[in-house]
């Protein structure tokens, strides 16, 4: 995989050695999407903004300061290498490898699509987007606040990721760049439920944990701690809403003819996927491993 030669060459997981190494399981997410093979740019550029999503996330969660972290965000925001100068030199080297590599698959679209069309300020938005929402959530993490139910999905769609993926889709497989445009004006409650699936889906797969730790920006605990309800019930009442939203996917997919939305609602199947045994993210176990090995070394028996 040519995308395993480029992590490896980027040199980022060395300087930010509290994240998680998950170049392979990224990739396993864009075949998901795309597997189609004339569609191996795209899956290289949605690897990469996989890996990202996981690193930042984890800069977010694990490292940063709040301070650091609101410049950090800041940076990011006005797409500025001279806001980072002040941070750690592991958080200014992630914001570096971040502009480097989506000024370099903003260009790489651009070519790929032959015309002109402002894909940076695209990618630069949505990560910005990304970056605020988990800074909210730091927000919260370090006041020691429960936010509550309503709150947590407003601000957790946002943050799951599903947005940069959305995007990166959009850019990366419409046939012209027009779609783009129609996509984010017309077919955004579709980005909503594949985004809002992500979230809850990754709930479900870590909450356990979570709950064991004292984390608190999960839909689980918000719930629990909304209904005065256990665990069991409250991951009940979590499953009941993924199912409905899949119904409202469901619909607007009959509802609607444009290529790319099986590519966004592929987006949440994968995340069914990758959390159907717990978190295929966090934990690198047997379950893991084998779909890595089944779906992407071990050949097909043909008899």
């Amino acid at each position: 995989m040519v995308v395993v030669l480029w992590w490896r060459n980027l040199g980022l997981i060395e300087n930010v050695s509290f994240s998680r190494d998950r170049i392979v399981e990224s990739f396993l997410w864009s075949v998901g999407v795309a597997f189609e093979p004339q569609h191996s740019n795209f899956r290289n550029w949605l690897t990469k903004a996989i890996t990202f999503i996981i690193v930042i996330d984890d800069v977010y969660d694990i490292y940063g300061t709040l301070q650091n972290l609101q410049l950090f965000t800041d940076a990011v925001v006005r797409w500025d290498p001279k806001v980072v100068e002040q941070l750690p030199s592991c958080m200014q080297i992630c914001f570096w490898k971040l502009y480097d590599t989506t000024n370099d698959v903003a260009l790489e679209i651009q070519q790929q699509k032959g015309c002109k069309f402002p894909v940076l300020t695209y990618l630069q938005k949505v990560w910005a987007e990304f970056c605020k929402a988990l800074l909210v959530e730091a927000k919260w993490d370090s006041k020691g606040y429960t936010p509550t139910f309503s709150e947590y999905l407003e601000n957790g769609w946002k943050s799951s990721g599903g947005t940069v993926l959305s995007l990166h889709v959009l850019l990366g497989l419409a046939q012209d760049f027009s779609q783009v445009d129609y996509f984010l004006e017309n077919e955004r409650d579709l980005i909503y439920y594949s985004s809002l699936i992500i979230r809850l889906g990754n709930d479900l797969g870590t909450s356990t944990a979570e709950l064991e730790r004292g984390d608190v920006s999960s839909s689980i605990l918000c719930y629990m701690r909304k209904e005065n309800v256990k665990e069991d019930v409250a991951r009940k009442h979590i499953e009941e809403m993924v199912i409905e939203t899949w119904k409202k996917m469901n619909r607007h997919c009959f509802e609607n003819s444009s290529p790319l939305i099986k590519y966004i609602m592929n987006i949440a199947r994968v995340t069914h996927f990758i959390y159907q045994n717990g978190d295929g993210f966090g934990v690198q176990d047997r379950e893991t491993r084998q779909q890595i090995l089944s779906s992407l070394v071990q050949s097909l028996p043909l008899n």
